[in-house]
């Protein structure tokens, strides 16, 4: 018979009324794989797995010896290589494992034999594993055994089998190998032993000598432990379950003044002081309660009287799951709790001055912790906000912002959590009169690698954005200035021309016999005329773009400028340039002198003193104010008019741009003023009054010569 046409029921035989199965003709038995991996345990915890690997393979082998046995019988082979594969199709059989065979080598003549495969799903590995986890070493030790005797008989000379790979170590599957177990390999050598026969006894001795070994062992440790205890700096203790004192080392005994012969007549209460015992009585109740580990601080009195604090630690010693007695431990905290006092101390001037840290930079921090609500603002935070820090700790964002800036701000919080990039971005805030513009970078805050809250940076951006415009208003004004000085240019030779011819007609027409009734000649002589007038606007116009688009360099010198406002607002008020305006001028008192150029700064002045004039209908007051700002001086005009509409304050210094009626302004008045102030270093600015109106500023750089020579 072939080992592919042996079948299972063959094989097996079953009589459950009588409490018999065969197998292969011979009694056999279930034996369920937890009880096989039991038996494993025991063998292991008892006798060490290298006893429980000889006697697992021992029974393997005997198995394996068995069914070759009775298979030969049974089988019949055709050849001694069917014979050897009827052992893997019968241990499969029997729930060991999925044997798959691979290679079959059989030399007579050299009594050579070699047989090699994998077995899949083994009961010994999954057991193994169950139990121990994974394993070091391979683990099938019966089924290792089994295929050793099955192959021993079969080939008829000692085989051993050796499971190169194990699922019971982690790996895909068993693999596995017989060899001659006459072969001098290094691997064969090792695995002999298992295969010997079993001396019971002798190993009984070697356990004995072993235990006799250890409990000398113990007791000499118990000795070390003893005296390592007694020599302790700390106090050691032992307690009976009525909390009297067994043993209290010699530390203990010195630094409390008690003798040997006194300890035992010592309970817990009497090592504490007096104040402290109903305390350490409680300790004592606690830990019998809870049967675990407990601590207390107490304050204990040494020989000469003086108080020291101590960390007493119980541990209950148990028997049978009821508390006999405890370990005790007495830990001087003295110079702990003075440590402890520096930390406290350090981490308070640290925080406070991380605080202050926090408080000078100019940039606003803030933190928000994982339900949105604000956790820590520096100084410049609240400033901005303009509410006391206290007022804002333990609040959501929500409750401190509104409109756009919360609704903003939660936003990013909720992406930041959510793991998603985000970039900066901008709020505006509003406090009071105030309003400044933040540009805010955040990031994700995270202990242990778990988000904790967001922090973020805002950085106040107006000064910049107004700078910014300031910039692009002087690109646009420069190049705009480009453009009119060339067409200033272009106009002007048509407009010359045509001056010229309108003045040679008139002159003709004066040498010609002009009747008064004569209404032709009259129309030509007014047309010629407006011609002029028209002639001479245009050229007006011209000089002011060529007076706009001319950059110069401008000589700047030290001025009195309260004194040349004064000078000036008195001769605008002597030429009736202000009539019906009332002037009111207010200067502080030792400006320091400027640098800049008068006739320049005239010129600026009698522009916005007009502006102002006429935005009021010539009637009404202007007030004139000179200020110093840090390191420059500021004049101011503020009038009484309409003020400037809404959404237009961006363009009043643009070229051409004007709210006058059609023919009574160019557009280029600011625009001028402008210029000229970026020429003097200066700087120009506008807004609405409050109450009514409109300011316009000019700023000018203060000398610094005279500045650095003031500063203290």
């Amino acid at each position: 018979m072939r080992p592919k046409e042996l079948e299972f029921f063959s094989l097996f035989d079953a009589k459950p009324n009588q409490g018999l199965i065969e197998w292969c003709g011979r009694r056999a038995i279930l034996i369920h794989t937890n009880a096989m991996g039991a038996l494993r345990k025991e063998l292991v915890q008892a006798l060490g797995a290298d006893m429980a690997k000889v006697i697992l393979t021992r029974y393997g082998y005997s198995c394996g010896y068995d069914d070759a046995v009775l298979l030969q019988n049974f089988m019949n082979p055709d050849s001694l290589e069917d014979f050897a594969l009827g052992g893997p199709r019968v241990h499969a059989f029997s729930g060991i494992a999925e044997v798959e065979p691979h290679i079959v080598e059989v030399d007579r003549e050299r009594s050579h034999y070699l047989m090699s495969g994998f077995w899949r799903r083994s009961y010994e590995a999954e057991q193994h594993l169950r139990l121990f986890g994974p394993a070091d070493d391979a683990v099938c030790w019966t089924l290792a055994g089994y295929a050793s005797g099955f192959a021993s008989y079969a080939f008829g000379v000692d085989m051993i089998c050796i499971e190169s790979e194990c699922e019971g170590r982690g790996d895909d599957h068993c693999a596995w190998t017989l060899k001659n177990a006459d072969e001098s390999s290094p691997q064969l050598l090792s695995l002999k032993k298992y295969f010997q026969p079993l001396n019971i006894q002798a190993q009984i001795n070697l356990l004995e000598s072993r235990v006799n070994e250890r409990t000398r062992d113990l007791e000499a440790s118990e000795q070390r432990y003893r005296d390592l205890i007694e020599d302790l700096p700390e106090i050691v203790f032992a307690l009976h379950a009525t909390g009297h004192l067994i043993q209290l080392n010699k530390a203990g005994r010195q630094r409390m003044g008690v003798k040997a012969e006194d300890v035992a007549r010592l309970r817990i209460k009497d090592m504490v002081r007096a104040d402290f015992r109903e305390r350490a009585v409680g300790f004592l109740k606690e830990t019998l309660t809870s049967a675990i580990t407990t601590k207390l601080d107490v304050i204990m009195r040494d020989a000469e009287g003086q108080d020291f604090p101590v960390q007493l630690q119980l541990k209950p010693v148990m028997k049978d799951d009821k508390v006999v007695g405890y370990s005790g431990l007495a830990v001087d905290i003295a110079a702990h709790r003075e440590r402890e006092r520096h930390l406290a101390e350090y981490a308070s001037r640290l925080e406070h001055r991380e605080q202050q840290i926090q408080d000078i930079i100019n940039d606003a921090v803030y933190m928000l912790d994982l339900d949105g609500r604000f956790t820590f603002i520096n100084t410049r935070m609240a400033t901005l906000l303009g509410v006391p820090v206290q007022s804002v700790v333990g609040r959501r964002c929500e409750e401190i912002l509104v409109g756009t800036a919360a609704r903003r701000l939660r936003k990013d919080f909720e992406r930041r959590l959510d793991g998603k990039t985000t970039l900066p971005f901008e709020i505006t805030l509003s406090t009071g009169d105030t309003r400044c513009l933040l540009e805010i970078n955040s990031a994700l805050l995270s202990d242990d690698g778990a988000p904790s809250g967001v922090i973020g940076v805002a950085r106040d951006i107006t000064t910049r954005r107004e700078m910014e415009k300031q910039l692009a208003r002087a690109n646009r004004l420069t190049a705009f200035g480009q453009f009119a000085s060339g067409i200033a240019h272009e106009i002007n030779n048509p407009l010359g021309l045509v001056s010229g011819f309108a003045e040679e007609l008139q002159s003709v027409l004066e040498r010609l016999p002009v009747t008064e009734s004569n209404a032709e000649m009259q129309v030509l002589q007014r047309g010629l005329t407006t011609i002029q007038e028209q002639v001479q606007r245009c050229k007006h116009i011209t000089e002011n773009l060529l007076l706009f688009s001319r950059k110069q360099a401008v000589p700047l010198e030290p001025l009195d400028l309260v004194a040349l406002v004064r000078e000036q607002l008195a001769n605008h008020m002597d030429s009736g340039l202000m009539r019906g305006i009332e002037l009111e001028f207010i200067a502080e008192p030792a400006m320091p002198p400027v640098l800049g150029n008068p006739a320049l700064f005239d010129q600026v002045l009698l522009n916005l003193l007009k502006n102002a004039r006429d935005a009021m209908g010539n009637k009404g007051k202007i007030v004139v104010a000179v200020r110093r700002s840090d390191r420059s001086a500021v004049v101011e005009i503020a009038d009484e008019g309409p003020g400037i509409p809404a959404g237009i304050i961006e363009h009043v210094f643009d070229p051409f741009f004007t709210t006058k009626p059609p023919g009574r302004g160019t557009g280029l008045g600011l625009s001028i003023c402008y210029g000229l102030m970026a020429d003097l270093r200066g700087k120009i600015s506008c807004g609405n009054r409050p109450e009514r109106g409109a300011w316009f500023s000019v700023e000018l750089p203060l000398d610094e010569l005279v500045v650095e020579t003031d500063t203290p």
